[in-house]
Formats: C-alpha cells, structure tokens, sequence
C-alpha cells in the first residue's frame, strides 16, 4: 500500500489562498502535499523596520499555520517564507516542545541581525528552526555566527522571480535614462554624485525615507509608490540599471537585480554580499567598488557610451538568469530540503 504524501503547510505573508502556487507548483504532490494558510494582513516590503501590528500579524498567522499541522496519522512540516514567521512558529515549537515538527526557514533574509532583547529571543527561539535557506553565501556565515548554529544548518539557495510578463528590454534611444529600483540599503548618495559628474538622465525609484535627506542633482528625479508593472517597465525602457549598495555586508537588491536580468537590462551593480552571487562580472553585467564614486562613474561611462556592450551583457543576463533564477529551479532545490526533512 502507498505510503501518503507528507503534509506541508506554508506560510507566506504574500499568499492570500489555501493554494501557494509560486515555486511549490513544480513540487510532486505524490511525495508532498502543499497547502498555505492565507495571510490576512498587509505586507510591506518597503517599511522601515516592523511595527508591534506588524509583529501581531506574524504572530497570528504562525499560530493559525502551527495549529494546522496536528493532523491525526499524517506526518506534517511547516514551511515559512519570511524570517518574522519563522521566528515566531520556532517560539511555539520551543514552547509546547515539539522538536520533531520540520521547520524550514525559506528566504531568510533579515536585512541586519537583531541586536538587545530582539536579538535574545531570536537566539533562544531560532535553533528550532531545522533548515535555513539564505539567498547569499555571506549569510551562511553571518547568521551561523548570530545565532551559535552550525553552518551545516543553513542551505545557499538563488533566490528566484517569476518569469517576465513584460517586453523584454529595448531601450529607447531618443530619450536614454539610467534608472535605480528599491529601497533596502541602497547608496543613492554614491548614485546621485556619479550622474552628477556624468549628467545622465536618472531616475530613482524608492521609499521616502531611503532619499529624504539627500539633495538630487538636476539630471535626477525620485518616484515612489509606483506599481510593480510600471517599475518593470521603467527598467524595460532604461539604458541601464544600477543598484547601488551602501552596507556591503547586509545582502540586499537581488529581487531587483534578477528581474533586470529576466528582462535583459544591462546592469551596473555594487560588488558584495547580496551581488557577487549573482552576477559575473563583465558577463551578466558590471560590479563596480564599494564606496568608490570614480569606480560608479567609469562603469556608467563605460556601458553608456558602448551598444555592443550592452547587447552582449542584455543576452548573457537572460539566459543565465532563467537557467538559477527562475521559480523551477528554485523548486528543485526546495523539493530536496522536503525529502530530507520527511525521511528524517
């Protein structure tokens, strides 16, 4: 007789039905069945930092995805998607004492290790968690020192988007602009004085808080609170896309940087954590120094004034691109981590 598939429960602040679909569509439902516990709250990405709603949120929504996995007879996991949950449904792990309840950790990225009591409850809480995935290899180590874990317990895996909806990208020739998307840790200071030099039509697109204290030169304007569709759009049409870093230890900008290199955007990009994953160099795009305003505008010069250069690193970013980022080949890899946990 079969044996029945295990029962994985999802939670992801995004999700707002019983089916995830996203990268658990391409998951064989004969070895595990998939089913979310929709979010009831708003998630947004662009804040700041979470507030006690925020926090009152995850937590209801990890305690309905825990109570959800006392099935009778049937072995169930638990699969988060955002490093708030996952905290949260390792506190109730340690609570009731449930060691054996699988818990993966999927995109956990904090943008900085907590610090103070945030940090303590993080270390008393985060070792129920059974597997980490990080979408840099700097985390591993990071987070493995944060928290006193081995780092056999946190998996590098891409990060992954959704294949493109929009035309790819063509630049528009007569009015050629630079633009810049995103808001988590972004050196637009560095940013704004390289288009200053160069004069380059620039256009920012960020959170208030991410621009408020800087002064733009005349070549950029700031926009905020555009859709996702129209941030794309701007990408499709730019001559390039530049994310620049300002924290070289914190990985930030890969959903950023792998859209653009779906749509086929050449890139100029901070080398770090977050980057140095992703891209290689002079292949699928430029990295450029940290902190070094000559070396942003050398890049800048360089790409602007050079279409071959362009073309090439527009059709080598594609096609790597779809090949690691896509959401098959992150389901692949997350399909691994599920039959690990369920022939634990």
């Amino acid at each position: 007789m079969p044996t029945r598939p295990m029962h994985w429960t999802v939670l992801a602040p995004f999700v707002r039905d019983v089916d995830p679909k996203w990268i658990f569509e391409y998951i064989d439902p004969a070895l595990h069945e998939v089913a979310a516990v929709p979010a009831r709250y708003d998630h947004d990405r662009s804040r700041r930092s979470a507030s006690a709603r925020d926090w009152l949120d995850y937590f209801g929504h990890a305690l309905s995805g825990f109570l959800a996995t006392f099935r009778r007879g049937r072995k169930t996991g638990i699969i988060t998607t955002f490093p708030q949950l996952a905290l949260m449904v390792a506190l109730m792990k340690k609570l009731t004492g449930r060691k054996q309840l699988p818990l993966i950790a999927w995109c956990f990225n904090l943008a900085q290790p907590y610090g103070g009591l945030k940090g303590k409850v993080a270390r008393y809480c985060l070792p129920a968690v059974d597997i980490f995935v990080v979408h840099s290899h700097a985390e591993i180590d990071i987070y493995s020192r944060w928290l006193n874990l081995p780092a056999s317990r946190f998996v590098f895996v891409p990060l992954s988007v959704a294949d493109p909806v929009n035309e790819p990208w063509s630049e528009r020739d007569s009015e050629p602009y630079i633009v810049a998307l995103g808001t988590a840790n972004r050196d637009y200071r560095l940013l704004m004085e390289a288009v200053g030099e160069l004069g380059y039509k620039t256009i920012i697109v960020s959170g208030q808080h991410a621009v408020e204290h800087l002064t733009p030169p005349p070549c950029v304007s700031v926009q905020s609170g555009l859709s996702l569709k129209e941030c794309h759009r701007l990408a499709a049409y730019s001559r390039i896309n530049v994310i620049p870093i300002a924290d070289t230890d914190a990985p930030s900008g890969q959903v950023t940087l792998i859209e653009s290199m779906m749509l086929g955007v050449p890139l100029v990009a901070t080398a770090c954590a977050g980057t140095t994953d992703y891209i290689e160099d002079n292949q699928d795009g430029l990295l450029v120094a940290p902190k070094d305003t000559a070396s942003m505008v050398t890049a800048l010069k360089k790409l602007w004034n050079d279409h071959s250069l362009r073309q090439q690193l527009s059709a080598q970013a594609k096609r790597s691109s779809m090949q690691k980022f896509s959401f098959k080949a992150a389901s692949a890899s997350l399909a691994v981590l599920m039959d690990k946990m369920a022939t634990r």
